[in-house]
């Protein structure tokens, strides 16, 4: 959604607020509060995904806000959400809030168009009146925020987390099948979990995928000593392998993805790589970036594709994703907390990078314009301003292009989510 506004409120017309009860302003925050409390308790961790995508448009905006104010602008509003208001506060010159849909966020300041009406007292804060490099930094302090939040969270990943490293000649559980033909399986009854290593049965060597299958299939219904890596320790546990219902081989219950190791380094360290990181991060979001755009054709075969469909899901490294399917890929149990900060440094990045595509309503939009007001005043020449009426129908069809996108992959994500 648009980084920040200079339209009047949704609930304001004629420069007046539209009046609410106390009451009803109670009883919209106790049911937002109800709902977001039920939904913590059923999902954890989406809704904590969902939370964490939350204070990234919150930082965003806080961008263009310090920014803002440090440059001598006014700020008049600072929300996060949009429609109708549940809460706010004035500090100030400021308003600040939430609003009931959680579509985005908006930091209104005054002055960015010439047709915007300013009080005469505050037209030397106005957008429109400050310098080209001035308006430029407020412009881009959105994105350069989310750069920074990329830049810390990768060095966070070497110093702390640890990067994931992929081990070839390894495998760990990816997943934990709880029941199979109505049976629980020995892997949950065992309480294996996800990222566990299974290095032996009964002492033969099965960090190989295929030797840990020949050991298990062999042994229908034998009771096996697994010896588990986790955590960097070896725990031992006896546990009866079923028949498989099917095919009657030895079962645990369990899946498998390539083992993956952690590594980190000093802090002087973790700052280069994450430097490193951050480059090839914005390269490589250029790149899909282009991607998406130069193949449209495949993503509307994606997002017109039936419920279920496996080809909508072919290729992971193609398919674009709506915030359902970031949080729905964050919050994934095979997921670990490296993986996890790793996803948010590269949302960051991602974000980072789309905001400034140069095109209206994004912040690079509003660069392109101010960049070429800039281009108009050259050699001196009296101070130009676009008519934002003449932008309208360019907004118009980045908007509903934008609207349109937004909702098939929506779609995408509900009817076909991406399973890890």
């Amino acid at each position: 959604m648009k980084g920040y506004s200079s339209d009047e409120h949704p609930s304001e017309t004629g420069g007046h607020a539209t009046a609410r009860s106390p009451a009803m302003h109670r009883l919209g925050r106790t049911a937002a509060l109800v709902a977001l409390g039920y939904l913590a308790w059923q999902w954890p961790l989406a809704v904590g995904a969902a939370a964490v995508l939350a204070g990234v448009l919150f930082m965003h905006e806080l961008g263009h806000f310090v920014t803002a104010r440090a440059v001598g602008m006014k700020a008049t509003d600072f929300f996060l959400g949009f429609g109708p208001r549940l809460w706010s506060f004035r500090r100030g010159e400021t308003t600040y809030g939430l609003r009931a849909l959680p579509l985005g966020a908006y930091v209104r300041i005054i002055g960015m168009s010439r047709a915007d009406l300013v009080d005469p007292a505050d037209e030397s804060r106005a957008f429109r009146v400050k310098s080209y490099p001035r308006r430029a930094l407020v412009v881009c302090a959105g994105s350069l925020m989310h750069l920074l939040l990329a830049l810390v969270a990768f060095g966070a990943l070497h110093a702390v987390f640890g990067a994931p490293v992929l081990d070839e000649d390894r495998w760990q559980v990816a997943e934990v099948v709880t029941t199979t033909g109505g049976v629980v399986t020995p892997a949950s009854a065992a309480d294996i979990e996800v990222g566990d290593r299974i290095v032996a049965v009964n002492d033969a060597d099965t960090r190989d995928w295929e030797s840990f299958m020949a050991q298990v299939q062999s042994r229908p219904g034998e009771q096996v000593q697994l010896d588990i890596q986790r955590d960097g320790s070896i725990l031992t546990a006896q546990v009866a392998l079923m028949a498989h219902p099917q095919t009657g081989s030895g079962f645990l219950g369990v899946r498998a993805s390539q083992a993956v190791d952690y590594q980190t380094v000093g802090l002087p360290v973790a700052m280069i790589r994450a430097v490193r990181d951050l480059g090839q991060s914005i390269a490589d979001s250029v790149y899909g970036i282009w991607a998406l755009f130069s193949n449209i054709g495949d993503i509307v075969d994606r997002i017109v594709s039936p419920p279920g469909d496996p080809s909508a899901s072919s290729d992971l490294a193609t398919r674009p994703v709506s915030v359902v399917g970031i949080v729905h890929l964050a919050s994934h149990a095979s997921l670990g907390w490296s993986e996890r900060v790793l996803m948010f440094a590269l949302v960051n990045v991602f974000l980072g990078v789309f905001n400034m595509l140069p095109v209206p309503p994004f912040d690079g939009g509003h660069l392109a314009v101010a960049t070429y007001e800039r281009w108009r005043e050259r050699a001196g020449r009296e101070r130009y301003m676009t008519d934002p009426k003449a932008l309208a129908p360019v907004v118009a069809v980045a908007v509903t292009a934008l609207v349109l996108l937004a909702a098939g992959l929506l779609y995408l994500d509900i009817a076909n989510p991406i399973d890890l």
